[in-house]
């Protein structure tokens, strides 16, 4: 009689921390680099108010493969907001890109200005001598893996855009303005696009800035530096297209 030798390879590629990046979306937003393998193709999605559909690329640059999960968030980070991202777990071999689709599935979004939401991913390498590692695979052993190394979240904007707004974010920058009031510099947008700044600065001091968006119709104030004057002070300010282009601005605060 043969002897059979059976081989048993329980493999738990994953034990996925479905942890959402609450507050952390601000710090999460735009690290769309790949310093650790996993990034993202854009720095920003624009989603049409009539379209089926949407696309972000995820990238691994690394040798070895990650568990990928992907999900949109509301503003705020905490909540889901009513997309699908398919796939929204899966596995992304070393040098290899997958193309995240992104379906809208409801929502009470207005019709006069931009919403926004968030794409986020986040990532988990193999463990050592796990046995989803290809590398250190060994296939004559029993291999029990659990991966629970969580690698930092990355998000980026996804802007819900209504048919009814024309035009692009670079252009309406154009219409925000700038003041001094008490101990605050206040940058207001009177255009229905979500303003996205990189960076802002008075005198050459640069501004702390909470978030790095002023949202439709609203204005966000910043800390004024200590030394600067209330009046006829320059501003310097980056803001970032639709594309991801960024166009550095000046104005003098009266």
């Amino acid at each position: 009689m043969k002897n059979r030798t059976p081989i048993l390879q329980l493999m738990i590629v994953s034990s996925l921390i479905l942890l959402h990046p609450s507050g952390s979306v601000f710090a999460a937003e735009n690290n769309t680099g790949a310093p650790d393998g996993v990034g993202l193709g854009a720095s920003r999605v624009i989603y049409p108010s009539g379209s089926r559909g949407v696309s972000l690329k995820v990238n691994n640059t690394a040798d070895n493969p990650f568990l990928v999960k992907s999900e949109v968030l509301d503003e705020s980070g905490q909540h889901e907001a009513p997309f699908i991202v398919t796939p929204p777990l899966f596995r992304l071999d070393g040098g290899q890109s997958q193309a995240l689709s992104i379906v809208r599935t409801g929502g009470d979004f207005p019709a006069d200005r931009e919403s926004i939401n968030w794409v986020c991913v986040s990532s988990i390498p193999p463990e050592p001598d796990s046995a989803w590692d290809d590398s250190k695979r060994d296939a004559g052993k029993e291999k029990i893996a659990v991966a629970i190394r969580m690698l930092p979240v990355r998000c980026v904007k996804l802007f819900v855009r209504p048919s009814g707004v024309r035009g692009n974010s670079l252009d309406a920058a154009n219409k925000v303005t700038w003041t001094i009031k008490g101990g605050a510099v206040v940058s207001s947008n009177p255009t229905p696009f979500y303003i996205n700044i990189s960076e802002a600065s008075v005198e050459g001091k640069k501004l702390k800035m909470g978030k790095s968006y002023i949202p439709p119709f609203s204005e966000e104030r910043y800390l004024l530096p200590h030394g600067i004057a209330k009046s006829n002070s320059v501003v310097r300010w980056s803001v970032i297209g639709d594309y991801g282009e960024e166009k550095e601005k000046t104005v003098t605060v009266k």
